[in-house]
């Protein structure tokens, strides 16, 4: 594949007096501490920039390291590199690093760390997550996937603070806020090898905050790095993440004054807090999706599955405002691939390109329309209609949509299906091996925007076995544009594509819920919408 993907409550107070919740008093004549805690969802599973692939861990990751350039509010401002030059054709940046960059223990930040961060992130015998991430560096996949040398890759450390890097496509400001193209250390990561940031003394940080503890199942503490070039720009001295806090267990703590930002996932919840005097933010990010393996789990399904008037047939019965009342709740049904909140070129990307892909309720008479051409191109009858499997992970939710998904196909065409609910290791090995018709899945960003989302059905990337040309020229085109417009001109024109000819079933957009006490001020919007308190304060 060429893509890949995709926040405990501590207070104090002495002196017997009562202090705003989040903040610890030593004295009366001592400026009080500023601290904010934060509900994470689990467990960080690391703290390895290279590793980090998951949410609990992203939100502590995206606090302790400085990428080239940091997302400000939707922006690229510079981070670890005060200014650069772009070429023309937007293949080739320099950056200028700042000369007063250092590591959390003061050790000075170079060009070479930066250097040593992209080929460690590559290396083939390391195998990390985020390898493909890198791909955008000029022979990224070459080397990762051992057809060239460490020494073809386009990095080069010109001198101590001057950077270049060479990419294989069109690269834009906001590739490098990514907390993949921060630096580390090699000293650190070589003396603690595969445990780096495996543990609170594991590992260097570069950002506006340092780990300072991590007590496993419990809590991770991060405290200003004072080290860090902008430090006077940071207010908050702590930044607490509260280990499983999210959904009612955030409520509880919040309303208990335990915790100042939580994660939740049903309008409920949002409903619950805000009415009790929080704040909230909502931001959309990737898709839920029926995928479809276009080859089929059998000869006989591919055949009605790599048939585009058999795969609108099935479209036009999905009821998706249904299925988002019953499964999603805190969901939008889609009418089209890309998400409500997306920017485009200067407004977000549905109001520059307003478009219906389909409607978000059923439509039975095109659906029944659509079955009879699909009949009439295959030479079938309907009742040499094949039963489709229904893959998918072993939860509730996915339960309730599939059943009802089921239901819609049967009333409208009579279209049958049986569920394979299975445990996620193996639901992946079936994926893995396109032993499934349908899998209840979705797909996330991580990326700069929802290209990311199209390359899932490059021809290139194999994994749901579409094949379509002119798809894959658009998405090439799209993945080379010379500018931001262009761009985004190019994914309409993919996602008409993906559209028309029923590349998936994109269900709904899931919603992301940041219920927030309205003591946190100034807090940003970092990549992907995330709920950024780098540069926010508590108020008095």
């Amino acid at each position: 594949m060429r893509k890949s993907k995709l926040m405990t409550a501590v207070f104090a107070a002495a002196m017997a007096v009562s202090v705003m919740a989040g903040m610890t008093v030593t004295s009366f004549a001592e400026e009080a501490e500023k601290v904010v805690t934060l509900g994470d969802p689990y467990e960080p599973t690391t703290l390895d920039p290279a590793q980090t692939t998951d949410d609990a861990s992203y939100n502590v990751v995206t606090l302790i390291v400085e990428p080239l350039l940091r997302c400000v509010n939707g922006e690229a401002q510079p981070g670890a590199a005060e200014s650069y030059e772009a070429s023309d054709d937007l293949k080739e940046y320099t950056f200028h690093l700042r000369e007063d960059n250092c590591y959390s223990d003061g050790t000075p930040i170079t060009a070479a760390d930066f250097v040593y961060s992209i080929q460690r992130g590559l290396d083939p015998d390391k195998g990390y997550a985020n390898a493909n991430g890198y791909y955008l560096i000029k022979n990224g996949q070459a080397y990762n996937s051992g057809e060239a040398s460490v020494e073809d890759l386009g990095v080069e450390a010109v001198d101590d603070y001057t950077l270049k890097i060479s990419t294989e496509y069109p690269a834009y400001p906001m590739n490098f806020a990514s907390y993949i193209y921060a630096p580390i250390n090699q000293a650190a990561a070589e003396e603690y090898d595969i445990a780096y940031g495996a543990e609170a003394g594991n590992l260097l940080t570069s950002g506006p905050f340092t780990v300072t503890d991590w007590t496993h199942d419990s809590e991770v503490t991060l405290e200003k790095n004072d080290n860090y070039w902008n430090a006077d720009a940071v207010k908050l001295d702590k930044v607490i993440f509260k280990i499983n806090a999210t959904n009612d267990t955030a409520v509880d703590m919040m309303l208990a004054g335990e915790l100042d930002e939580g994660k939740v996932g049903q309008m409920t919840q949002v409903n619950t807090l805000t009415d009790a005097g929080f704040e909230s933010v909502t931001s959309y990010s990737g898709v839920q999706c029926l995928h479809i393996n276009h080859a089929g789990q059998s000869e006989e399904t591919g055949l009605f599955l790599g048939n585009t008037n058999f795969r609108k047939a099935l479209n036009y019965a999905l009821d998706r405002n249904a299925l988002q009342a019953a499964a999603f709740t805190t969901d939008i049904a889609t009418t089209r691939v890309i998400a409500p909140t997306e920017s485009g070129a200067e407004d977000t990307f549905q109001n520059e390109y307003p478009y219906e892909g389909w409607s978000a309720g059923a439509d039975p008479e095109k659906a029944q329309e659509y079955l009879q051409k699909a009949l009439d191109e295959l030479g079938k009858t309907a009742d040499e209609i094949p039963t489709f499997s229904m893959l998918c992970y072993d939860s509730n939710n996915n339960m309730i949509a599939l059943n009802a998904i089921m239901d819609m196909w049967s009333k409208t065409l009579g279209v049958t299906c049986t569920i394979d609910a299975q445990p996620i290791q193996n639901m992946l090995q079936k994926v893995y091996t396109y032993d499934y018709d349908f899998w209840k899945g979705g797909l996330d960003i991580s990326g700069i925007d929802s290209l990311d989302i199209f390359g899932y059905y490059e021809s290139e990337s194999g994994l749901f076995n579409y094949r379509n040309d002119e798809y894959d020229a658009l998405y090439d085109a799209a993945l080379n544009a010379p500018d931001w417009k262009e761009r985004k001109d190019d994914m309409f024109k993919l996602e008409q594509i993906a559209c028309d000819d029923v590349v998936d079933f994109f269900i709904t957009w899931p919603a992301f819920y940041s219920v927030y006490s309205p003591k946190i001020t100034g807090a940003g919007r970092g990549l992907l919408n995330t709920f950024d308190v780098t540069y926010a304060d508590v108020a008095e």
